[in-house]
């Protein structure tokens, strides 16, 4: 009887179904969604749909990072091959910008198409000069929003941070990418 409730309890601890993880899209969970149970439950099932909830889950709650391993599955149909485009490009956009700030790397001739994330705006805007410079900080603006994208030493990784302003000069949100 302890071994069947043990595994009824494991069965409902991996239970999602698609209702629940687009619920939780809808609610703003991103985090939840984007977690390696949800990635191994799309893998095993094969289930491109599932995926592309996780990615986008990722993506909305910027552990750009883990789009990695969803562009490579992403493959099994046109629609899977353009969204692995699409996440491939922000996540290249951050590397490059990583790179850029980092390195020292020119990036300037390098032109990606143009996505609805953050990073790719910057990058955009970056590559263009259109930013304003104030010692360590590159200063970004849009929609009423300023974005201040600088780097911190944290070892192993120097990462960049990217703070969101608002027009009072409340710090919103503060970001990481590394």
């Amino acid at each position: 009887m302890k071994k069947l409730f043990i595994i009824f309890i494991s069965i409902n601890c991996f239970a999602f179904s698609l209702d629940s993880v687009n619920k939780a899209i809808e609610d703003g969970k991103y985090e939840k969604v984007c977690n390696s149970s949800i990635y191994n439950l799309a893998i095993r099932k094969n289930d491109d749909g599932l995926l592309n909830l996780y990615a986008i889950a990722c993506l909305k709650s910027d552990y750009i990072n883990k789009l990695s391993d969803v562009i490579i599955k992403l493959r099994n149909s046109k629609e899977a091959r353009i969204n692995a485009v699409y996440y491939s490009t922000i996540l290249y956009k951050k590397k490059l910008l990583h790179a850029a700030l980092v390195d020292g790397m020119d990036i300037s001739v390098i032109k990606l198409p143009k996505c609805d994330h953050i990073l790719s705006d910057i990058y955009d805007d970056y590559i263009s000069n259109n930013f304003v410079k104030d010692n360590d900080k590159y200063i970004f603006s849009y929609n009423n929003l300023k974005y201040e994208l600088s780097l911190k030493e944290e070892r192993p990784f120097t990462k960049m941070v990217l703070k969101v302003i608002d027009e009072n000069n409340n710090i919103k949100e503060v970001k990481e990418y590394w």
